[in-house]
């Protein structure tokens, strides 16, 4: 696995989420802490709470010029989860693409079967742990 990693929160919104404010994507704090112990470079970009859009996300990747972009999401969330991983395989088609969450931990199958091509790691279980792996 590559050494340079930016996790990114996708931009989803529907109005319920924003009625909470805004919080700590604390599932990617944990995918970082396990990265950064492995000795990982790693940034991560909350695009959903800065209300950021799919174009300052390629903005973004391309400034930061990650190896590695990985995402999470919820199955609400998941056609922006995949979109933000589309983005990095635009922006370099060799940059190696993770999805976690609980969507993609019960959906792999069918995540994969239809958005392999910007897909490569589904991220299962504890992604502190599996991540590293």
């Amino acid at each position: 696995m590559s050494k340079k990693v930016l996790l990114i929160t996708p931009p989803y919104h529907c109005g319920v989420l924003e009625s909470a404010g805004t919080w700590m994507p604390l599932g990617l704090v944990y995918v970082a802490g396990g990265l950064q112990k492995a000795g990982y470079d790693l940034s991560i970009y909350d695009a959903m709470s800065k209300f950021d859009t799919f174009d300052d996300i390629r903005k973004h990747i391309e400034d930061f010029n990650p190896d590695a972009v990985g995402t999470a999401a919820y199955t609400s969330s998941i056609y922006d989860a995949v979109s933000v991983l589309r983005i990095a395989k635009e922006v370099n088609p060799e940059i190696i693409t993770m999805l976690k969450g609980i969507h993609a931990t019960f959906c792999w199958e069918e995540l994969l079967k239809k958005d392999g091509s910007v897909v490569d790691y589904i991220i299962r279980g504890e992604g502190d742990i599996a991540t590293t792996e």
